[in-house]
């Protein structure tokens, strides 16, 4: 286990490691209004989960507060509690609905995930969270879902073959590799050259001056374009200071019960379906008006129905795009879609998990999805800083199998093994917030970075997809 001292520093070490990349003055001047206090949770896993949580959530707090530095000219003390940090990896874990805790799909008879031993002696990881995946894979091994069956099914077959075969059916799966593995194949090489964060310029334009009123974003309009965890992450992130966050989601392709109620906190939602044109005039108004756009669709698949970054930047100048991806938007796997755990499938993060050889996903199960929606708002307010300062319409990229790449990169520690067989939540005790809704009394995990001078807090409690119209307030 990491001593406080060691990831403190390592905290410090790695957001400075994020911002300078895309400006070495901010990361300097804004590390040091940072604050880490409370005793760090521990994890059976090797990998510094926590100090990855409070690296990420660090990066996303202080470029908001730089931002409020650089409009008010002055600085707010940021602290962040090592418990709320620890616990963000899978806040779901904890939220109550009427005191009762919410199944991770609730209402779904999902896949049943897990790695399962290929005939080459590799383990495979298929996903099927949603009806139509299920069943795609289910029809593809041929076979019923249940442990024992899928077992039978994928030891027929390579590991390489099945890959190809999930690929060419547009079902999400991979076979676990090795750090090295992930480094050699050309998916991970290329991903290796490319920054945590991406920032694209897309065209020029005149510089935009930053605004505030009481808190750090509430003159800022963001259109959630997003699904399942990564991407709404992004635009709740930003809904923490202020801003206006629109979310549109089509009618028949709805998030499960206890992520939309996770990920619409501090928004309002409406139905958009973006193949009908009525709808596709009212996506383009409310596009044109934003300053943040998010998307987490396979990638161009709303460039194909003209919402992609570039048509966003010629229907709005100035805008900042955001976009969230499986395995990045170039090379060999740019058109394949994946989940979170794939990211730690692929990238060694499993295998390094694993005991007796056999992978396993982290302790915390998810780490991507949240981790990455951190980054992917760190990367919207790095842009719209630059926006502020030069001008230009921008297009930012995260990437989940790149954020588990970057958390190996932190390096290794010695697993708590007293810990072993016990379900993580169970050492976690957070403090949660009550809140009335349209769901009902919900306990929820705060936001977890707070301000000295404009606390974060959501003013909008989470409302069921589809509850407002498709406008602005």
């Amino acid at each position: 286990m990491t001593s406080k001292h060691e990831a403190d520093t390592e905290v410090r070490r790695a957001i400075q490691e994020i911002l300078c990349v895309h400006d070495h003055e901010l990361s300097t001047q804004a590390i040091q209004q940072l604050s880490l206090f409370g005793e760090i949770p521990s994890f059976d896993s090797p990998h510094k989960l926590t100090v990855a949580a409070a690296s990420a959530i660090g990066a996303y707090a202080l470029s908001v507060e730089s931002w409020w530095a650089h409009v008010k000219g002055e600085r707010q003390r940021v602290g962040i509690d090592w418990m709320q940090a620890a616990s963000a990896l899978n806040p779901g874990q904890f939220m109550k609905q009427n005191g009762k805790a919410l199944p991770a799909m609730a209402m779904m008879a999902e896949l049943r995930n897990d790695f399962y031993q290929t005939k080459d002696s590799r383990w495979f990881f298929p996903v099927g969270p949603y009806p139509h995946l299920r069943d795609g894979v289910l029809e593809l091994m041929d076979c019923a879902n249940t442990p024992e069956a899928l077992s039978r099914a994928f030891a027929k077959h390579n590991a390489e073959d099945l890959e190809q075969a999930f690929a060419s059916q547009k079902l999400p799966g991979a076979y676990a590799r090795t750090r090295q593995e992930w480094m050699d194949h050309s998916q991970g090489a290329w991903l290796a050259t490319t920054p945590l964060i991406q920032i694209e310029k897309l065209a020029d334009g005149p510089p935009e001056s930053l605004s505030v009123g009481s808190r750090p974003l509430d003159h800022l309009r963001v259109l959630d374009l997003g699904h399942v965890i990564a991407g709404p992450v992004v635009a709740r992130s930003l809904a923490e200071h202020g801003a206006q966050v629109l979310r549109l989601d089509p009618p028949l392709k709805q998030d499960p019960l206890r992520q939309t109620i996770d990920t619409n906190i501090g928004k309002r939602t409406a139905f958009i379906d973006l193949n009908d044109p009525v709808d596709q005039a009212k996506a383009r108004q409310l596009m044109a008006t934003a300053d943040v756009v998010v998307q987490s669709w396979r990638h161009a698949s709303l460039a194909r129905r003209g919402f992609g970054p570039h048509e966003a930047a010629a229907l709005r100048p100035g805008i900042v795009y955001v976009s969230v991806s499986a395995f990045g938007d170039e090379g060999p796997w740019a058109e394949r879609g994946g989940f979170e755990q794939l990211g730690q499938t692929v990238s060694g993060l499993a295998i390094n998990e694993g005991l007796d050889g056999r992978p396993s996903l982290v302790p915390t199960y998810l780490l991507n999805d949240y981790l990455t929606g951190y980054l992917g708002a760190t990367g919207a307010m790095l842009a719209l800083l630059r926006r502020a300062k030069e001008g230009g319409s921008y297009h930012v990229k995260v990437c989940l199998t790149r954020t588990s790449m970057w958390i190996q990169g932190l390096g290794l520690q010695t697993r708590d093994a007293s810990l072993r067989g016990g379900h993580f939540a169970q050492t976690l005790n957070p403090v949660l917030e009550r809140r009335m809704s349209a769901f009902g009394e919900l306990e929820q995990l705060p936001p977890v970075a707070q301000f000295s001078r404009t606390p974060a807090r959501w003013d909008l409690p989470p409302s069921p997809n589809g509850a407002s119209l498709a406008r602005w307030t």
